[in-house]
């Protein structure tokens, strides 16, 4: 029970606290209930003005109470807001120069709700995407709280608005801890005396459980997630091997058009998506090319699922670095997907280590129990 006294909000302009997508906040978030702790979510990237932008989340909201707390689970609470205007890149500089001054006081309008609660709190977790604009405000009412900044992603890789990348950089020196999960985004801080490099872990009993194959036949690969998906490079794989099956997981994972080797599974629970990887034959990253994307070797948590199943993974090369099991392609050049999904296919899986991957007890170790740890 080493949370029993700790409350901790984590603060997602991307993840709903009960989501079927499940992302390494939920799994820690687990982990820290079973230990005893309370944990909230503030969710945030919500406005009127994401009905006009194709927000799917904007649904989803709308599904459940706003502005309000509410008790999901036992020690899991959620509070949706929905807040009068939020960060967009406009995508014009001289247009998000004009607005930035407006999403600088983003944080002005957080509810008596929230603030109210926030001096309960052991431990703020700040999400990577346009939470860091909340960052000032949330520490003006919670002086006593450990802050994390979750550094799911860049935020240059991600698209934010400049103005979030700036106010992140003014900030940093409120934070206690800077968590990284990939060595890689290291020098991206100057603050290197905070910075602490954690990968994600996997929910290993989760794996260990599955038992039965949910595939027919034989040559599965499967892609799960859908972020910077490229579906040209799935496209030429199902082109080439019209023998094997390839299943696709993730709200937008979806092939350029329908093919009888393709099955697009869109987004279910997490332990659904389980023994398809457990028993797939190949795992496949297909990432498109991002600006500063080469940290994803290290933290994309798929990979380090399929690495845990070993899997064979078959990656871009700028997502290639540190993994033994990748089979390396050039984006956009077909015959180089191809020959690395040949060598993928040939791959000794005995042979993947796994030794080096944590469980999610091991990461809210090292996060919020160790010596030195916010």
């Amino acid at each position: 029970m080493k949370s029993a006294s700790k409350r901790i909000l984590v603060v997602s302009g991307h993840h709903f606290a009960d989501a079927p997508r499940r992302v390494d906040l939920h799994f820690m978030s687990d982990q820290l209930r079973e230990e005893g702790a309370a944990v909230d979510f503030l969710i945030c990237r919500l406005s009127p003005l994401s009905r006009f932008i194709g927000d799917g989340r904007y649904k989803h909201a709308l599904t459940r109470p706003i502005n309000t707390w509410f008790r999901l689970d036992e020690r899991l609470e959620e509070f949706v807001w929905f807040a009068p205007f939020h960060p967009i890149n406009l995508r014009y500089g001289w247009l998000n120069a004009v607005v930035a001054p407006l999403y600088r006081r983003y944080g002005h309008f957080l509810p008596k709700a929230v603030t109210e609660r926030l001096s309960s709190y052991s431990h703020i977790v700040i999400e990577s995407g346009p939470s860091p604009l909340l960052t000032r405000y949330l520490r003006r009412h919670a002086p006593k709280a450990k802050f994390i900044y979750h550094a799911a992603d860049r935020l240059e890789t991600i698209r934010v608005h400049p103005c979030i990348i700036e106010e992140l950089n003014a900030t940093l020196p409120q934070y206690d801890q800077i968590r990284i999960m990939a060595e890689a985004m290291r020098s991206d801080f100057t603050a290197q005396d905070r910075v602490v490099f954690v990968p994600h872990g996997i929910s290993k009993g989760l794996f260990e459980a599955a038992a039965t194959s949910p595939y027919q036949g034989q040559r599965h690969a499967i892609s799960v997630g859908d972020m910077m998906f490229d579906a040209g490079m799935i496209e030429t794989l199902a082109v080439a091997n019209p023998d094997w099956t390839f299943h696709l997981f993730g709200k937008k994972a979806l092939p350029l058009q329908p093919r009888a080797n393709i099955v697009v599974h869109g987004e279910v629970p997490f332990a659904t998506i389980v023994p398809f990887i457990k028993f797939a034959d190949v795992g496949i990253a297909p990432y498109r090319s991002g600006a500063g994307a080469d940290y994803l070797s290290q933290s994309s948590l798929k990979m380090i699922q399929y690495s845990y199943c070993h899997l064979p993974i078959v990656a871009p090369r700028f997502a290639a670095a540190g993994r033994d099991n990748v089979c390396a392609y050039e984006p956009d050049d077909q015959e180089s997907i191809r020959a690395a999904f040949e060598r993928a296919k040939v791959m000794d899986h005995l042979t993947i280590d796994t030794s080096g991957i944590c469980d999610w007890e091991e990461v809210v170790d090292r996060l919020f129990h160790a010596p030195g740890a916010a």
